[in-house]
């Protein structure tokens, strides 16, 4: 990279840092940077040091851990492995909602904690608090994930992010120097198609000229089919990751198409940052272990490698209001094998996606979006822009497709057989050619959106309790 970049990253960079009480990210970046490799043992012993000084601390200094450890009679001292960690109950969307107060740690005063909302994307939002090292902490391990594409800090990347939420109103002409000139990381608003902003967005590129992108891959989307249907171009990127939806076989194909340069998934939330990402051998995603501990359960129990389950993720750095086993409303699926690259960090399929991303079949079955996603939008012959599935009762659902390109009537009549076959039932189809899929509050997209009453959710589980069905990878 640029002797440029390099001379940012040890000039300014640490000075910029310090200034706003973040100088020991570089730190943490140095030193996760050589934990990836550590042996699998090292890393399990690391994690385990780090949470019992977690479970001390939150027992000790936060009234709703020390409420829940005696209702269960228990103390720090009752966990003697990872694995004990079950004997805790799950920490839901609603108990940061519910106990927020409780839940943060009387080390803390309210002005030395970074306050943060979920996301929001399955309902109920809440608000709760992370201490500044944790940030730190976090912001290193996001430079290890960056790295893994190629990019150093201070090398030039652009973000184009649909999230509102995530964007200055009105930021200062200092601050637009700092993150041109100096931190040379910019970030556009992409959550729409319109053209004009697509059009800002590829000068903007031709102006800046950056060699790695962040991105919602639905927000990339956009540009890309823009790009194409303009025959337009942007300078070279050298790498993109992909975070905040899913990334499907046949988005990532389109990207690496126009872009010409491999796609990295990453995934990560607002509760606990970056958990985990793919590296350059591009199979599964490498779990950060030294920041969190990531259970995959299915009705409390832990699920077999190659099975899919829900997470529960423990954060292993927030000390200012600790979140153990957190239930982040997102399943995925835990990998044996390790790695081809050598790093000793425990792997999960990139087949990640939202709890309530799927469908309900009359029988019961359940299918989750990211089999969607195979079914209706690679393994088929067709062309398709964004979709989203509705399902409205166990035998209707409005599917919403965008104009880009114009969709005929034989993909909708492949995507209807295709639904028909997933659920083994004749069900009702009903089509929706729009501009744009609507957005959640935090920028994301829903792949599938079930409104299903809770009668109609028991009334098919009583078939197969508990069932969700996995046919694919996205």
């Amino acid at each position: 990279m640029s002797s440029y970049s390099t001379l940012l990253r040890k000039t300014f960079l640490p000075v910029l840092l310090r200034r706003d009480n973040r100088g020991s990210a570089l730190e943490h970046w140095e030193f996760l940077k050589k934990t990836q490799f550590w042996t699998r043992q090292q890393l399990l012993d690391y994690q385990w040091q780090k949470l019992t000084t977690l479970l001390e601390h939150a027992y000790n200094t936060c009234p709703y851990y020390t409420r829940k450890f005696n209702e269960l009679s228990l103390t720090p001292g009752s966990f003697k492995s990872v694995e004990d960690l079950r004997l805790l109950p799950i920490l839901t969307r609603h108990d940061l909602y519910d106990h927020k107060d409780d839940l943060v740690s009387s080390k803390f005063r309210q002005d030395q904690l970074q306050q943060y909302s979920t996301g929001g994307t399955t309902g109920q939002r809440a608000v709760s608090h992370r201490n500044q090292e944790s940030f730190n902490i976090k912001l290193g391990l996001q430079w290890r994930h960056e790295g893994w594409m190629g990019r150093m800090p201070c090398d030039k990347m652009i973000q184009l992010w649909p999230a509102n939420m995530d964007f200055v109103e009105d930021p200062g002409w200092k601050e637009k120097i700092k993150d041109r000139y100096f931190l040379r990381s910019l970030m556009y608003q992409a959550g729409s198609a319109r053209e004009e902003e697509l059009r800002n967005v590829v000068a903007g590129f031709k102006s800046f000229k950056p060699k790695f992108l962040k991105v919602f891959p639905s927000a990339l989307q956009k540009l890309a089919e823009y790009l194409v249907e303009t025959h337009d171009r942007v300078p070279h990127i050298r790498g993109i990751q992909s975070t905040g939806e899913p990334l499907y076989d046949s988005t990532r194909a389109l990207f690496e198409n126009v872009f010409q340069t491999p796609v990295y998934d990453m995934y990560g939330t607002r509760e606990v940052g970056n958990t985990a990402c793919q590296c350059h051998e591009g199979k599964s995603l490498h779990v950060a272990m030294e920041t969190q501990i990531v259970e995959f359960v299915k009705n409390g129990q832990p699920v077999e490698y190659g099975e899919e389950g829900e997470m529960l993720i423990t954060d292993l750095t927030n000390y200012g209001a600790p979140m153990i086993r957190y239930q982040i409303n997102d399943y995925g699926v835990p990998v044996k094998e390790d790695c081809a690259c050598g790093r000793g960090l425990a792997t999960m399929s990139n087949a990640v996606g939202r709890v309530t991303d799927d469908i309900v079949a009359p029988d019961g079955t359940r299918h989750s979006g990211h089999v969607l996603g195979v079914v209706l939008t690679f393994e088929g012959p067709m062309l398709v822009g964004q979709m989203q599935i509705e399902q409205h009762s166990l035998h209707d659902y409005l599917i919403r497709v965008t104009n880009k390109p114009v969709p005929t009537q034989d993909k909708f009549d492949y995507i209807t057989d295709a639904i028909r076959k997933l659920v083994r039932a004749e069900v009702k189809i009903d089509f929706e050619v729009v501009d744009q899929i609507p957005r959640e509050k935090s920028g994301k997209v829903r792949y599938v959106v079930n409104k299903l009453s809770e009668a109609e959710k028991a009334q098919a589980g009583s078939a197969r309790e508990g069932s969700v069905e996995d046919t694919g990878h996205r």
